[in-house]
């Protein structure tokens, strides 16, 4: 293992007037060959054995890129339309004052106004007798 200044030194050039000097990308090179000496030492460190009685060992990561993916946070991504789910929740909220009082009505619209934008919801009854969004429209 190489210590900080092991690798800053590696990165060293002599400069026209003799004297070591560094440039930038060296810099930025030793830095990342710093970060990643780092992370291969975090990696031996927290390399446990899953079985200590085995003959072969039988290490939790293979390897340091499993290490890596390990440690990293994952991140849920969201396939919905976030616009969709707002434009239904606004307009479900606002739905009882709209409700048709003919019960034979099956399908209805009204227009309702979210962040100074008009839109238009369209309901239609379900088979258990409830009010289900079924598009929206933009504007009136």
């Amino acid at each position: 293992m190489k210590t900080k200044e092991e690798i800053l030194n590696s990165f060293y050039t002599a400069g026209a007037d003799g004297m070591p000097e560094i440039s930038a990308p060296d810099l930025l090179n030793a830095m990342e060959a710093y970060k990643q000496q780092s992370v291969a030492d975090a990696f031996n460190a927290a390399r446990k054995l899953k079985d200590e009685s085995a003959d072969l060992p039988d290490y939790s990561f293979a390897t340091l890129d499993d290490y890596v993916k390990s440690t990293e946070i994952k991140v849920a991504k969201s396939e919905k339309d976030e616009l969709s789910e707002h434009i239904a929740l606004v307009a479900d909220s606002v739905l009882p004052h709209f409700l048709p009082d003919d019960a034979s009505i099956t399908e209805f619209s009204f227009d309702f106004n979210m962040m100074g934008i008009g839109y238009t919801a369209f309901y239609s009854k379900d088979d258990a007798g409830y009010w289900q969004m079924t598009k929206w429209r933009l504007g009136r």
